[in-house]
């Protein structure tokens, strides 16, 4: 079986998560200790009324930076973070998740943008038999928009393992023969 997701992958994404966790609590780190620095500044002015100019300064700078920081917090957190963590979430689940076997036949490559579990791909249309119903049906086989299609032609059998309806690893079992040659071939 040719392998389509790789262990590797589940790795390169940890550490991707790693790094920009990293870099979050980095910045963390930063915006404390310039909130430390303002409260130890606010608490060496003498004691004065409110609206006084030193303090009205110390409320001019901290309070943008306070705005900024939340800002960017909800952006990096919900956007950046949000992507690579759902990504590493998929990636665990595909290595300790349930895998299914099936076997279809090749039809189509579909390279429009799907999401699943907010994560991008693309699929490949499969026509599989449902023993239950006795009858065909086009199965969507997703694979992940940044890598490329796994060499497949029309017509070829295919024995593919997804978790989650996402491709593990395909193997392709022969090319299905279409009525004009087997006509022809029972002819001779």
């Amino acid at each position: 079986m040719t392998q389509y997701f790789f262990l590797e992958d589940l790795e390169s994404v940890r550490i991707q998560r790693k790094k920009v966790l990293s870099i979050y609590f980095l910045t963390l780190a930063i915006y404390l200790a310039f909130a430390l620095i303002i409260f130890i500044c606010y608490w060496q002015l003498p004691y004065m009324p409110s609206n006084s100019p030193e303090i009205r300064k110390l409320k001019w700078i901290f309070y943008p930076v306070t705005i900024g920081y939340i800002v960017f917090s909800l952006i990096y957190l919900s956007i950046i973070y949000g992507r690579v963590n759902k990504f590493y979430k998929l990636c665990r689940n595909m290595k300790f998740g349930l895998k299914e076997s099936y076997v279809g036949e090749f039809l189509r490559y579909n390279d429009s943008l799907e999401f699943k579990d907010g994560v991008d791909f693309k699929s490949l249309i499969l026509k599989e038999w449902n023993k239950y119903k006795k009858s065909y049906f086009e199965r969507k086989v997703l694979v992940f928009y940044e890598k490329p299609f796994p060499e497949m032609q029309a017509g070829q059998i295919i024995n593919y393992t997804v978790q989650g309806n996402v491709l593990l690893e395909y193997e392709i079992v022969n090319i299905k023969e279409t009525d004009n040659e087997s006509n022809s071939n029972s002819n001779r």
